[in-house]
């Protein structure tokens, strides 16, 4: 994610290459780029418009790079969709087609022993390991590249936060150690992938809230995610990371059934203009919003609601 219009989580030292993402949607005729991802001066990178976007439009799709379940939740061990109620424990997959794509990195973890891992993680409310060991997985069984989220601005972590997730990695690596995976499967897991991983991973993961069914209209889509009942896991994209944060947001994240993202514009947008989305609950107060985000991603929030005391 990125964030609001004085500060970025973005903001890279080095010069970081213009680049353009290009989305159609249309089948009826071929439509423009409709965004752009740059390198500014201000908020580091940020998203914009390459044409008009009208309100409701849908502005692309996205599917995570990583994503896991929150434990006790019966969904999908692969796209978190939700599972039957009828669907044994055993069986964590909504489809065949989720269970084919997500085969390799799954006869890993299962090949693993995680009860000490899973119950360090859990009894101290820790979520984003289990990303971590998601993506080892996917690493192991070739599923994905040990750098791939490298592309993500990190969050910054202090030498005590840093020594406190010692433990964590040690149950890590010695659950693929004592699985008897070999050591040239695991050579990247080191310390330091597991610590870059997880800032990563930190100010970049979004929870997912399932709204379920169809929407009829973009106020109901906007209020959908706030009132959905329950969160059923986290998942990191690259693309939806880029999005800077704004408490008055023109464009807004959404999913329906599973992981598979949507971003919807909430206003007409004009062409060039900055997309941009609410990280938190947008109808908290402004020193609520203000601290949530601080906290959360480690930046004072000053977009003009904030500015103006809204």
């Amino acid at each position: 994610m990125a964030v609001a219009s004085s500060f970025s989580r973005r903001l890279f030292i080095k010069p970081f290459p213009l680049f353009s993402f290009y989305f159609s949607f249309s089948t009826a005729s071929p439509s423009p780029p409709p965004i752009r991802v740059a390198l500014t001066e201000s908020v580091g990178r940020a998203v914009f418009a390459t044409r008009p976007i009208a309100a409701a439009d849908l502005i692309h799709t996205a599917s995570p790079a990583v994503c896991h379940p929150y434990s006790g939740r019966a969904s999908c061990y692969s796209c978190l969709a939700a599972l039957p109620h009828s669907q044994p424990l055993r069986a964590p997959f909504c489809s065949q087609h989720c269970h084919q794509r997500s085969k390799g990195y799954y006869d890993v973890e299962m090949k693993a022993n995680w009860v000490a891992f899973d119950d360090y993680c859990g009894s101290r409310g820790l979520k984003y390991p289990f990303l971590v060991k998601r993506l080892a997985c996917m690493v192991i069984a070739g599923d994905a590249r040990s750098d791939s989220l490298d592309i993500l601005q990190p969050a910054n972590f202090t030498p005590e936060m840093v020594s406190k997730m010692e433990e964590e990695f040690v149950l890590l690596r010695n659950a693929f150690a004592e699985a008897l995976i070999g050591d040239d499967h695991i050579a990247f897991l080191t310390k330091q992938w597991y610590i870059n991983v997880l800032a990563r991973i930190r100010i970049n993961a979004f929870r997912i809230e399932l709204v379920g069914g169809l929407y009829e209209d973009l106020l109901s889509l906007a209020v959908a995610s706030v009132e959905a009942e329950a969160a059923v896991g986290n998942a990191v994209y690259i693309l939806p990371s880029f999005y800077n944060h704004d408490c008055d947001p023109n464009a807004h994240i959404i999913w329906i059934d599973n992981a598979h993202a949507k971003l919807k514009a909430l206003r007409d947008i004009d062409e060039g203009e900055e997309l941009r989305i609410c990280y938190i609950d947008a109808s908290l107060d402004r020193d609520a919003r203000r601290e949530l985000l601080f906290q959360g991603f480690g930046f004072q929030c000053n977009c003009s609601r904030c500015l103006h005391g809204d």
